[in-house]
């Protein structure tokens, strides 16, 4: 494949991702809101997994191509540094985003630990299929964690009510049918653009001679985190601030649990040594500056996010200085 064809790949593997992804979200998303589902948990579930959809089809893809291991742990950690410091930034740039302490004292912290729990596995420099699966189970409780806080929220809400609607009124089992569709293309259209992805990405890396592992962490990063850039800048803008910020943090910990403990436990995972070295400490830094910045004043604000997209600006400069 020429470096043309390449880079036609990488992009069409973009569009294919970012419109997969846009139709399962709103596919899932309608379903979940159908079924009466809070604005956070929609977004640190439904949404924030769909919106994930993409990193997950890339890995497993960059798993089963020779040469290309290095993507697979660079899209996960690449992303989740992104979605922090790049989505949140630009996001409370375009709005201020309450974070009330439902997401600072649990979800955050949940985030973290899943995030710590992440890079203790890859300090091993090896990511075995045993602790892939364990990392699925650890996704498992997590969604019934979140099951069992939106069903607590739900009967709260029912008490203080006369009671909620489910789904939108006057819809029909072709209704449900249109949005059931909805994930059935975006699914189609996420594997698609992931192989369209990986192929062109790999060429491309070869050509310039850029390690797979720089790849993972930049275009592929960014590009499977087009989705969460998107929600979040689009749910902040409406006010939304539940659902931007929890898409984040769902994203992370799903990248973490999900993405990389599903491709681990089939395949098997190999760390770069610069990933040991830097990049899961950058991640967790920008996690845990999470903390202060949403503290005061319970919010993100347009100098944090000024903050966030700076410092991610300059990790991108030190990493294309250091090349890997």
């Amino acid at each position: 494949m020429s470096i043309g064809i390449a880079l036609l790949a990488f992009i069409g593997g973009l569009v294919l991702l970012v419109k997969g992804a846009d139709w399962l979200v709103h596919g899932a998303g309608s379903i979940a809101e159908g079924a009466g589902i809070s604005k956070l948990v929609v977004g640190l579930t439904v949404v924030a997994f769909g919106t994930s959809t993409p990193e997950l089809a890339a890995t497993i893809g960059a798993s089963l191509k020779p040469g290309a291991q290095g993507l697979v742990v660079g899209a996960v950690v690449g992303s989740n540094i992104a979605n922090i410091a790049l989505i949140l930034g630009v996001s409370a740039l375009m709005g201020r985003l309450v974070c009330d302490r439902t997401i600072v004292y649990r979800e955050l912290p949940i985030m973290l630990v899943v995030m710590g729990i992440g890079t203790a596995a890859m300090l091993g420099g090896t990511i075995t299929r045993l602790e892939g699966a364990g990392m699925l189970a650890l996704l498992a409780l997590y969604i019934l964690h979140q099951y069992t806080a939106s069903r607590r929220a739900r009967l709260i809400e029912l008490e203080s009510s006369a009671g909620i609607e489910g789904k939108p009124q006057g819809a029909s089992k072709g209704w449900w049918f249109k949005q059931l569709a909805y994930v059935g293309v975006g699914v189609i259209g996420l594997t698609a653009g992931a192989e369209l992805l990986v192929r062109g990405s790999v060429t491309v890396a070869g050509a310039l001679g850029v390690p797979e592992f720089i790849i993972g962490l930049t275009m592929v990063a960014f590009g499977t985190s087009l989705p969460e850039l998107a929600t979040s800048i689009r749910a902040a803008m409406r006010g939304h601030n539940e659902l931007a910020i929890g898409n984040v943090i769902g994203s992370n910990v799903f990248n973490v649990l999900g993405v990389l403990g599903l491709t681990s436990a089939i395949f098997g995972a190999q760390v770069p040594e610069a990933a040991m070295q830097r990049d899961v400490w950058v991640m967790l830094g920008f996690g845990l500056l999470l903390l202060p910045l949403m503290r005061v004043g319970w919010c993100l604000s347009k100098p944090s996010g000024v903050a966030l997209s700076l410092l991610y600006g300059g990790y991108l400069v030190v990493l294309f200085m250091q090349r890997g």
